[in-house]
């Protein structure tokens, strides 16, 4: 499954659980609300009753009241009886009678929309068999405000909807992009070891084809197989690179720790690297002590020292302590780095300049030196050359 789908229904998914559960209080908000809303309607139409109740008890009919009301009659053979109370009560088109025969002992509330789409909700109070008082109010407002309601809940339930699939996509993103690392990663690999195999294989592919070709001498079938075993001896470096670089940047290749004087370091891997022409030369200095894994840091100023000397006639190895960190310093005096590929010269596939291998030896030395908490840093000479400079934490106990 592609990473882009599995995220988008990660996101959905994400989306939909969200969503449930930011809906159960929300749904019970809204119950509350309408409620609210019905039973205060309800609450003012009873008020209208009792105080109907108080002005037909003092015998006052005639009293100005701001509420219709009704004394309805419907029982069984005679003929139904609407009386209006008060002069507001004017309203046509109620069903005061139905309301007063659907009504059983108990006082109930209807609901009615007349023709001009005006709501009214109803209180019916038997008093005997048949016949009641009846008082009303519109319920027009009511429903706006439920219908006010309705559309903030849709609203609401839009924007959390919306809100848990983009915050579902992010989420998913991020639970991902360790999944991505290792497709970017492995497509990375596949990547460098096609660049990397395309020259050995062809030379060994040439060397093999010509070698076939006719019969040759001896000599000539031992000069294509030394080409052969040239270019497999360049593959199988660059797988080994390749490796290396991988165990490193997906931290697998853990540093063994433990004190290890650079100024040694750099006499060691000076007298062990012979260039054909020019030299290499480990300065005299005072102990360096670091904690680091020292053949992981051989391996780093190795590939350092035999990157310069390809382009300088002289290389120098410098170990010194500056501002309370070791440094350990490869100056040559060859043409310097490109400056258009200075910055990205630590980057895979990098030249630091015509003369360079299309390796990964830089990046091989970035990633030991940050195994081991330190930096590295290339720059060009102002007097000439190159200088690649390793910065590393003092060793604890020469620190302390």
């Amino acid at each position: 499954m592609r990473l882009g789908s599995l995220r988008r229904k990660l996101a959905l998914l994400f989306g939909l659980i969200a969503t449930l559960l930011a809906l159960s209080p929300l749904m019970l908000w809204n119950r509350v609300q309408t409620s609210r809303i019905r039973d205060d309607l309800k609450r003012e139409l009873e008020s209208q009753m009792e105080r109907q109740f108080v002005v037909v008890a003092r015998g006052q009919a005639g009293e100005q009241v701001d509420f219709p009301a009704w004394f309805v009659s419907a029982q069984p053979g005679q003929a139904p009886v609407e009386t209006p109370l008060w002069p507001q009560a004017d309203l046509k088109g109620l069903p005061l009678t139905r309301w007063m025969t659907e009504t059983q002992d108990h006082p109930s509330f209807r609901e009615v929309r007349l023709d001009t789409d005006e709501a009214y909700l109803g209180y019916v109070v038997p008093t005997f068999e048949g016949q009641g008082y009846v008082t009303v109010v519109s319920a027009t407002e009511r429903e706006q405000r439920l219908s006010s309601l309705r559309f903030r809940m849709i609203g609401l339930t839009a924007g959390i909807v919306m809100s848990s699939v983009l915050l579902g996509w992010y989420v998913a993103g991020l639970a991902l992009n360790p999944a991505r690392q290792a497709v970017s990663d492995q497509q990375g690999f596949l990547a460098d070891a096609a660049h990397e195999m395309r020259t050995p294989l062809a030379v060994i592919l040439a060397s093999a084809s010509q070698a076939l070709a006719k019969s040759r001498s001896s000599e000539e079938y031992v000069r294509s197989l030394s080409e052969i075993r040239s270019a497999a001896e360049r593959a199988s470096a660059g797988v080994n690179e390749m490796l290396d670089l991988i165990r490193f940047e997906s931290g697998q290749a853990i540093p063994r720790l433990a004190p290890l004087r650079l100024d040694l370091l750099a006499e060691e891997v000076a007298a062990a690297v012979r260039p054909e022409s020019g030299e290499v030369i480990a300065n005299p200095a005072d102990p360096v002590v670091v904690d680091a894994d020292m053949a992981l840091m051989r391996q780093a100023l190795d590939n350092l020292t035999r990157n310069a000397v390809r382009r300088a006639e002289q290389v120098e190895l410098i170990a010194t302590t500056i501002g309370g960190e070791a440094v350990l310093d490869v100056i040559d005096n060859g043409p310097g780095f490109d400056p258009q590929v200075l910055p990205r010269v630590f980057e895979r596939y990098q030249r630091g300049d015509r003369r360079g291998e299309a390796g990964m030896g830089l990046a091989i030395v970035k990633a030991i030196v940050t195994a081991h908490g330190g930096t590295v840093e290339a720059s060009n000479r102002p007097q000439g050359g190159a200088q690649v400079r390793i910065r590393l934490p003092l060793s604890r106990n020469v620190a302390g």
